[in-house]
């Protein structure tokens, strides 16, 4: 394989950085719906979502169809950042709706509740992720945030959303890179 993570971490960001807001409103709608089709989806009673930047697929479409269906609904929180070699940690906390957001670690939105996860074989990780191989190989964005958070709680099932244009034929892969059970994208749920 010639190129690095690095290098093909950044080529696909770009070109999702490209869509316009219509493509991605569409597509996350389109994805989306597919996840609640999924038997981990319909057998979870707690569902972790993430809070969408720079043109991630939209998870937090899912937030209001997983409380009317009973799911408890959470949020990431940086509980602390890797600094100088120090691997950050993230926690989930509970969503209870825009009024209590508050802009936290890298400037994305978390919600300011204090009840934090305790999760079960119940609990759906919806990961983000910037490449992913029809094999569920994936390339996060190089914190280890959601790798450390599954290798401490690997009891939790995962499904990583996409577009089509961050499915890639092959990637470099190491050890320590979690794979999710499902990726979602437009076009295919790949398991």
């Amino acid at each position: 394989m010639e190129s690095t993570k690095k290098e093909i971490r950044k080529a696909i960001l770009a070109e999702r950085r490209a869509l316009d807001e219509e493509t991605v409103a569409l597509a996350s709608q389109v994805i989306c719906r597919k996840v609640l089709e999924i038997d981990a989806y319909e057998e979870a009673d707690n569902i972790c979502l993430y809070m969408p930047i720079r043109n991630e697929v939209d998870a937090m479409l899912l937030a209001d169809a997983a409380a009317e269906d009973g799911k408890k609904v959470w949020l990431p929180k940086v509980i602390t950042k890797g600094e100088k070699g120090e691997a950050g940690v993230m926690r989930f906390n509970a969503y209870e709706g825009e009024e209590h957001m508050i802009t936290g670690a890298y400037d994305i939105r978390e919600s300011d509740s204090e009840v934090f996860l305790e999760p079960t074989d119940k609990t759906v990780i919806i990961m983000p992720g910037a490449v992913f191989t029809p094999w569920r190989d994936r390339i996060g964005y190089g914190g280890g945030y959601y790798d450390r958070f599954l290798e401490e709680y690997p009891q939790c099932k995962t499904i990583a959303l996409a577009f089509d244009l961050q499915i890639v034929d092959e990637i470099p892969v190491e050890g320590h890179d979690m794979k999710p059970d499902y990726v979602v994208s437009e076009t295919s749920i790949y398991r």
